[in-house]
């Protein structure tokens, strides 16, 4: 399902920071059955100032589950005792368990290691939907410090540049720093290395009511 070969041929960027776009990693057919399959319960409003999103239940491996409630950081023991970490798939599609289990092997962290040069065999790997309504927007951030490596991958078929919701990748902390904004279409997805200077932000979205930003995050963390 997942063409790994697009990964290991995306060209890591290096200005401002380590990222790439990742074109076709999923096939045209695929990628429409998994967006008409997009989860749609389950989801938990995230707002503060400057972001607001819909998070939808954090998954992981029953292999990675243990060592992430080994973590300094407690918001996984949070989670799962408030029922949103779980390793079952159950609640999602037979397209979506078989992207999951596909992101699961270590043929495919192996792909990302080939191409941003980093190590991820001993990283733990959460995987979390997101939607984005209308009014909703992330601020500048560079993610968290113990986090590696985010990979975005998006489901929307069509997204007009007009509706925001873009990922802006940043030259600095202010969100007028723009380097590159990425719509959220279905064909692209994008790899950010996290550093000190990673700054990244979803645009405002000003889509229709109908419509949202649909997004997968996956993203590999260390124990530090």
């Amino acid at each position: 399902m997942i063409n790994l070969q697009s990964i290991r041929t995306a060209v890591i960027q290096k200005v401002p920071y380590h990222w790439a776009l990742i074109k076709d990693l999923l096939s045209k057919e695929v990628s429409l059955e998994l967006t008409a399959s997009f989860p749609k319960q389950d989801f938990f409003l995230s707002t503060g100032e400057g972001y607001g999103y819909y998070w939808g239940k954090i998954i992981a491996s029953s292999q990675d589950i243990p060592l992430l409630l080994k973590f300094k950081d407690d918001r996984w023991r949070q989670r799962l005792a408030q029922g949103k970490l779980t390793s079952d798939l159950k609640h999602l599609s037979h397209a979506w368990r078989n992207l999951i289990e596909g992101l699961w092997t270590n043929a495919y962290r192996q792909a990302l290691g080939d191409m941003t040069g980093l190590d991820l065999t001993d990283c733990v790997m959460d995987i979390g939907f997101r939607q984005y309504k209308s009014g909703h927007q992330h601020f500048p951030h560079t993610d968290e410090p113990n986090k590696v490596l985010t990979h975005l991958l998006f489901f929307n078929q069509e997204w007009s540049e007009n509706w925001g919701g873009c990922l802006r990748i940043l030259k600095g902390s202010e969100p007028d720093s723009a380097f590159q904004d990425i719509l959220p279409l279905s064909h692209s997805s994008v790899v950010i290395v996290r550093s000190d200077n990673s700054w990244h932000m979803v645009t405002p979205v000003t889509s229709p009511t109908s419509e949202s930003r649909l997004a997968l995050r996956v993203a590999f963390f260390r124990n530090v």
